[in-house]
């Protein structure tokens, strides 16, 4: 019997050691319910004895070690605003996890990561590219998309992964998965309400799409009537100063309409010697509905003229949307160097453009303006999508098809003549900024439809602004890449 207890009495020294002197004296308490030896219990209950963690017992601690240790990762997780932090090595390899330490880049430095697995990782600063701090839930995001591209591109795929975006609070991952879900399912109704498209006459349209097909336009966050833009333009300009202006610029354009040469001049001399901000749009709605090259081309030189940012607004939209490459050359001289900061919001807005011709051209403005901001508008345009309209046979009855990939597409699209391999190149070069009309010889005599092609389009002029911005070859027309490497830039490692 003495021996027996001498073997418990050793067994539980053993298994002491197993446990932090912390933890041993939080079991040891009578606070904490257990197994405790006969020689600590009298009659009114539970008192303060020792664990017996001899025999069965053992599991038990280790297991509680164990889950000790995972509580004490997840609260740290926690404690850290749950941040997944990125490696990327010059070999062009990444390591995910939990930076252990702040990241000087001085040169000797050992970067030292705990990463996802768990496992502690010990990087040599000179093997690191860039590091780059974001919330786990990015991370997570990553590897999902990454499966979901990989393995279901499809729209059940994309629309579970959006919906664990609406949860994870990523509205602007959730947009582009649901744009894929539309994509590829276009009666997907929970998509479309998603991305809050409206179903107007059998067609799902976006809100501005359907206030533009009811005539509307959006000035100062509302929307209205041309009208009432005018006129709220009017009321903040003057209305006196306004109609003066309204009135005169009318009758100087009409000289310059005249087969008088001495009677033109004097309408140009009179239109150059504008300088009140109060006559910039008068001029925009008279002279820049002009059709002649010429008389545009001299409302870009009026506006150079007038002091002040009223008049970079409307330069900047002859410069990115004027037909006349010589009238959008006058329109970027007239901005000048030391108005360029103005027209950033301005072409930054048009890189959101449904043309492509404009997406390039605002990105080319960028790279001149020379402004930082620009970049992650410029990042997102580096690739960007348009829909053209092109005519091919049709049918009194609709059908479809479905083309090689999967997507549903018109039956003469699937066959292979609906468009034809150069018109495809020749929109994805820019050559039909409005549009074809094919009519095959062997359907010349048939009903034909209008049908959208979508192309995606790789912006070469924007990523040459990129390159100029942040003096930075970059990785091509990867977006992921290059907003990684932004985001290592703005906090100072990479």
């Amino acid at each position: 019997m003495k021996r027996g207890r001498e073997s418990k009495r050793n067994d539980g020294e053993r298994d002491r050691e197993l446990l932090d002197s912390r933890w041993f004296d939080r079991y040891n308490s009578a606070d904490c319910p257990g197994r405790h030896d006969s020689r600590s219990c009298g009659r009114s209950g539970w008192a303060r004895g020792r664990v017996v963690t001899g025999g069965p017992d053992r599991s038990i601690v280790r297991g509680a070690m164990w889950r000790v240790t995972a509580v004490a990762w997840i609260l740290s997780s926690l404690a850290n605003g749950l941040s997944a932090d990125v490696i990327r090595l010059e070999n062009g390899g990444e390591l995910r996890g939990e930076l252990l330490g702040a990241v000087t880049r001085t040169p000797g430095e050992t970067i030292v990561m705990r990463t996802l697995a768990g496992s502690r990782v010990e990087v040599s600063g000179e093997r690191v590219r860039l590091v780059a701090r974001r919330p786990l839930k990015v991370e997570q995001y990553e590897m999902r998309a990454e499966r979901v591209a990989s393995e279901s591109d499809t729209a059940e795929g994309h629309w579970e992964l959006a919906e664990w975006c609406r949860k994870q609070r990523l509205p602007g991952q959730r947009r582009e998965h649901l744009e894929r879900v539309v994509s590829l399912d276009p009666g997907h109704k929970q998509a479309h309400y998603g991305l809050r498209h409206t179903l107007r006459d059998g067609k799902w349209m976006t809100r501005e799409e359907f206030m533009e097909s009811r005539g509307l336009v959006r000035f100062r966050g509302r929307y209205m009537t041309p009208q009432q833009r005018d006129d709220l333009q009017v009321n903040t300009i003057g209305a006196a100063a306004y109609r003066k202006w309204f009135s005169q610029i009318r009758i100087w354009h009409r000289w310059m309409k005249t087969r008088d040469p001495v009677q033109q001049a004097r309408g140009r001399d009179e239109l150059l010697g504008i300088s009140d901000p109060a006559a910039v749009v008068p001029l925009v709605r008279i002279l820049g509905r002009d059709d002649v090259p010429t008389t545009r081309g001299l409302l870009a030189r009026v506006l150079g003229g007038i002091p002040g940012p009223a008049p970079v607004g409307p330069l900047v939209g002859l410069v990115l949307r004027d037909a006349s490459y010589a009238v959008r050359g006058q329109a970027r001289n007239a901005i000048g160097s030391n108005r360029l900061g103005a027209a950033v919001p301005f072409a930054i807005a048009a890189l959101g453009d449904g043309s492509n011709e404009v997406v390039r051209r605002a990105a080319v403005l960028l790279g001149q303006c020379g402004d930082l901001a620009a970049v992650p508008h410029l990042i997102v345009a580096l690739v960007t999508r348009h829909v053209y309209r092109v005519r091919v046979p049709g049918s009194r009855h609709p059908s479809f098809a479905v083309a090689r990939d999967g997507t549903p597409v018109h039956p003469a699209v699937a066959q292979g003549f609906g468009v034809p391999p150069e018109v495809i190149s020749g929109m994805q070069a820019g050559r039909f900024p409005f549009g074809v009309v094919i009519l095959p010889p062997q359907f010349s005599e048939r009903e034909t439809q209008v049908i959208s092609v979508v192309v995606d389009r790789e912006n070469p002029e924007v990523l040459a602004a990129l390159k100029k911005l942040t003096e930075h070859d970059g990785p091509g027309y990867n977006r992921r890449a290059w907003q990684l490497w932004w985001l290592a830039f703005q906090q100072g490692s990479k």
